[in-house]
C-alpha cells in the first residue's frame, strides 16, 4: 500500500514520461494557481493553441484528482466544469491537492536547459 506522497510521485512520473513534459510546460502552474485559483488557471491553460502543453499538464492534474476521488472527470475541461458547480470546500481541497501534485510533476519534467 502506497502513502499519499508515493501516489503523487508515481502518477506524476508516469504522466511525465507519457506526455514528455518539459519544466517550461509546468513551471508557471503553481504560481498561477496560487495567484488566480485552480479554475482560472485551468481556463487560462485551455485557452488557445500556444498553451497546449500547459493544458496537457492540467489534464494530468485532472487525472490525478480523479484518482484521489476529488473529482470524477479526468480531463481539464471537464474538471473545470465539475469544480465550478461544487462548493468552496471541494474546490479548496482540489486546489491543495493540485499544488501538492505539481511539486512532483515539476520535478519529473525534463529540464531542456541541461545538456
Amino acid at each position: 500500500m502506497q502513502n499519499l506522497e508515493q501516489e503523487r510521485a508515481c502518477h506524476a512520473l508516469k504522466q511525465s514520461k507519457e506526455k514528455n513534459f518539459s519544466r517550461q510546460d509546468v513551471s508557471k502552474l503553481p504560481a498561477l494557481i496560487l495567484g488566480n485559483g485552480l479554475l482560472a488557471t485551468a481556463a487560462f491553460a485551455l485557452d488557445g493553441r500556444s498553451r497546449s502543453r500547459m493544458a496537457a499538464a492540467m489534464d494530468a492534474i485532472a487525472d490525478h484528482l480523479a484518482n484521489r476521488k476529488l473529482t470524477k472527470k479526468r480531463s481539464a475541461e471537464e474538471m473545470l466544469d465539475e469544480l465550478s458547480t461544487k462548493n468552496s470546500l471541494n474546490l479548496r481541497l482540489a486546489t491543495e491537492e493540485a499544488l501538492a501534485y505539481l511539486v512532483y510533476l515539476k520535478r519529473f519534467a525534463r529540464n531542456d536547459q541541461e545538456k
